[in-house]
């Protein structure tokens, strides 16, 4: 092939790849062996797009931070409701139970719900292991608070499941993209070989015209990765 087609991302290839195979469906219509090659460039293209058809990491990690911030905001309303309980007058030992269990909960500041979301989880996985203890659960209960707990469990439930998808999906992609892509590099390279060799070179560029852009897009992410930064004076 006269410009090397592995260069341009799956995604975006797949797409061009159909519109080639169309472009040469409509110069040569009804010529066996093209649309033989066009259909095998359409089923290749095709497993490309499945391997991407999954929820994209974008928008796991869209749905990760509408997670994240599901759980700051029911740890800081438990929290809210503990301060409240050790400030409420009338009973002495309701006020203490409440002073003791906003000390566990928030012993410095709620700061940490804007550390990393990393910390963040291991701080809330061990405030939540406290009101499972039998102390924990203790307060809770005479405290009335077992709403808001099971609020932030269903939240931070959402938040693990999230990020678990999103591991997954990180972890299964590249494989899924690379062994789809291959294929198509193939069968777009034997398509080009075809139509330059029954027809000519300038012909077999003009069907693939649409790979044209995303190959000098290619090329020039290539080359702005390769030029080292020019030092800031």
């Amino acid at each position: 092939m006269s410009f090397p087609i592995s260069m341009i991302p799956p995604e975006p290839k797949a797409s061009a790849a159909r519109l080639v195979a169309d472009r040469v469906d409509q110069l040569r219509p009804g010529h066996v062996v093209m649309q033989a090659l066009t259909r095998n460039v359409r089923e290749k293209a095709a497993a490309v797009e499945d391997a991407c058809a999954p929820k994209s990491e974008k928008d796991l990690t869209a749905q990760l931070m509408i997670d994240d911030r599901g759980r700051d905001q029911s740890f800081t309303a438990l929290t809210l409701a503990t301060e409240a309980g050790s400030l409420l007058p009338g009973d002495p030992e309701l006020q203490e139970k409440a002073q003791r269990l906003l000390a566990r909960l928030v012993p410095d500041t709620l700061a940490f719900l804007h550390d990393s979301m990393h910390a963040e989880s291991t701080i809330l996985a061990e405030r939540t292991a406290y009101l499972e203890s039998d102390e924990g659960a203790a307060l809770v209960r005479d405290l009335q608070l077992a709403p808001y707990v099971d609020n932030l469990k269903a939240h931070m439930a959402a938040y693990d499941a999230t990020f678990a998808a999103r591991k997954a999906q990180k972890d299964l992609r590249p494989d899924q993209l690379w062994t789809s892509a291959v294929p198509l590099d193939q069968a777009l390279r034997a398509l080009y070989a075809t139509l330059a060799s029954l027809e000519s070179v300038p012909f077999a560029r003009e069907c693939f015209v649409d790979m044209e852009p995303l190959l000098a897009a290619a090329r020039a992410a290539r080359t702005r990765r390769a030029t080292p930064a020019t030092p800031v004076p």
